[in-house]
């Protein structure tokens, strides 16, 4: 995986609150220390994932298992990106050959090989209240 897979996560943060009232509900799981902060990113197409953001944001880890209702996030096709920063320094520490040394997640659970899983892979749809579990890498 190469260290700028997730450097536009950390890019374009606003805020998760805005107009619209459908409410998409994160349960983040596999949080093995609790510290740092989650970075959590959104992305509408195949030609922007893991490049640029549209909508974001970060959430101090606070438990092993976190709860994040994400509202304003206006209805339609999305997949998420999200890291875990244990030691806040904004970005995702990669090791040897780009490989992550912090926690790191995608909506359905997607899976790369040797890089970051597909938008396709990664992708739901978004039309009113909603629940995900992701769970960390």
């Amino acid at each position: 995986m190469k260290k700028k897979f997730f450097v536009a996560i950390a890019l374009a943060f606003i805020t998760c609150t805005t107009a619209y009232s459908q409410t998409l509900t994160l349960e983040i799981r596999g949080i093995e220390k609790i510290t740092g902060t989650l970075y959590i990113g959104f992305y509408n197409s195949s030609k922007t994932f893991i490049k640029k953001t549209v909508f974001g944001c970060a959430e101090k880890v606070t438990s092993k298992i976190m709860i994040i209702p994400v509202e304003g996030l206006p209805k339609g096709t999305y997949a998420i990106s999200l890291f875990q920063d244990e030691n806040s320094n904004k970005k995702l520490d990669t090791g040897l050959f780009g490989i992550p040394q912090e926690k790191y997640g995608f909506s359905n659970d997607a899976k790369g090989f040797a890089g970051p899983p597909s938008f396709k892979e990664s992708k739901f749809e978004f039309k009113s209240n909603k629940k995900l579990i992701i769970n960390l890498l």
